[in-house]
């Protein structure tokens, strides 16, 4: 399920921080949390689980359609509307109740030193695609992935598109996501591919920015052409690509060929 929002701000020339995407997810599980409480506490602690390895399955692009200038560590919104996506993978447990809750609400992103009032003006749910298995895609928010440094164990990469092993690690993520929702799948991972068909472009996130537990995670923005099965597309496009899909990271759209 996919939903467009439309976000209008309550005033001219908003200022908020370049790092808001903890925000936003703080917000979304918020009206999940609104919409049904028990379910919004087993995902925020245990989530959907495959190989000991925890997944949220959902995912959000970046704020869009909009005029802004930035100022250093501020974008300043020079338009009266802004356009967010946010994507759920498992429709059928959450639609019943996270469509309407996202109508009509308001939220401000911002710290101490800005931050603006939204109001969710529209909600429009996008039809579903179809999936084939050669697909190619673009990244609306960027893909975070990362592993562990082969020379120190206590240090962790986070990789480029175009490192060696950012195609088997891109592949197995999407794997394992499908896997922990539906039945295991013994998918022969070795008959796929991914093909990076832009240059990608890095992207510093910092979570919690300033804050107690500040963390930073780089990702990129690319386009690419993934070959898999209709399943697997599927899986990514709605739930994202690559980690911390949930912070809106690996929000991708699907472009003609």
């Amino acid at each position: 399920m996919r939903l467009i929002l439309k976000l209008e701000t309550k005033g001219q020339n908003e200022l908020i921080p370049i790092n808001y995407q903890y925000e936003l997810s703080a917000w979304i599980y918020k009206l999940i949390h609104y919409g049904n409480p028990e379910f919004a506490e087993w995902l925020h602690a245990h989530g959907f689980m495959n190989k000991n390895k925890q997944f949220k399955l959902f995912t959000f692009s970046n704020l869009m359609n909009f005029r802004y200038r930035q100022d250093g560590d501020r974008l300043q919104i020079l338009s009266n509307e802004v356009s967010l996506l946010v994507s759920f993978y498992p429709a059928e447990i959450m639609e019943p109740f996270i469509y309407g809750l996202f109508k009509e609400q308001e939220f401000s992103i911002g710290d101490k030193v800005s931050s603006a009032e939204f109001y969710v003006k529209s909600v429009e749910k996008l039809p579903e695609p179809e999936f084939e298995e050669k697909m190619r895609f673009r990244l609306i928010s960027p893909v975070h992935l990362t592993q562990k440094n082969p020379f120190n164990e206590n240090k962790t990469d986070h990789l480029n598109p175009l490192h060696k092993d950012f195609e088997k690690l891109f592949i197995s993520n999407l794997i394992e996501k499908y896997n922990a929702y539906n039945e295991a799948r013994d998918f022969d991972a070795g008959s796929f591919s991914l093909k990076i068909l832009s240059e990608p472009v890095r992207r510093l996130i910092k979570i919690k920015a300033d804050k107690p537990g500040e963390t930073k995670l780089t990702g990129y923005l690319f386009d690419f052409e993934l070959n898999s099965t209709p399943e697997l597309n599927r899986t990514g496009f709605y739930s994202g690509f690559g980690k911390s899909n949930s912070l809106g990271f690996g929000c991708g759209e699907i472009i003609d060929f």
